[in-house]
């Protein structure tokens, strides 16, 4: 797949969603201990035979999140270069969780940043309970709290989330334009 910069993009689905993508590891069905590893011959084999400029890894949970703990595989088996996060600002608690309450991106940033060698690049919002307004609004309190992009990548066009890759990896669109 190429992006409107004319970079290709490998994409691969971890967790149980795995429809539709090439590259999959099914994080759920595989003991703990080999997790990471699995994760990585995926990544190495999908570079490998389809030599992108960007891998795409789709996970969920979260590292602070208790029934979630493949976030830590993803984290050291991908050995991302760059997250880019998801927050729910509607939400009070976690889901299931009504006793946790949603802790804040800033929290969740800092012990993605401090557990594994990677920076949160962007954040995209999860406007559940939210109006296009609420959703306008948090976009520009996160982007002047975090100093990082976000944007909601369903509501908002998905140039956007592009935008806030090749901002984080300027080679990139520099190597979009060399080879133009």
């Amino acid at each position: 797949m190429r992006c409107k910069y004319g970079t290709e993009v490998g994409h691969f689905w971890v967790q149980i969603n795995i429809q539709g993508a090439r590259y999959g590891v099914a994080l759920d069905a595989i003991p703990s201990q080999f997790c990471v590893g699995e994760l990585e011959a995926t990544i190495v084999e999908a570079f490998e035979n389809e030599q992108p400029d960007v891998i795409i890894i789709e996970g969920q949970g979260a590292l602070s999140h208790p029934a979630f703990s493949s976030s830590a595989f993803i984290l050291r088996g991908s050995c991302a270069n760059g997250v880019v996060l998801q927050h729910a600002p509607a939400r009070q608690h976690r889901c299931d969780f009504k006793k946790m309450p949603m802790p804040s991106p800033a929290s969740e940033i800092h012990l993605i940043e401090t557990f594994s060698d990677t920076r949160v690049i962007g954040l995209t919002i999860n406007h559940e309970n939210m109006s296009d307004a609420d959703v306008t609004d948090a976009i520009s309190q996160y982007e002047q709290d975090l100093h990082i992009p976000v944007t909601d990548a369903l509501k908002r066009s998905p140039d956007h989330l592009v935008e806030i890759v090749v901002a984080a990896f300027p080679y990139l669109k520099a190597k979009t334009l060399t080879a133009a």
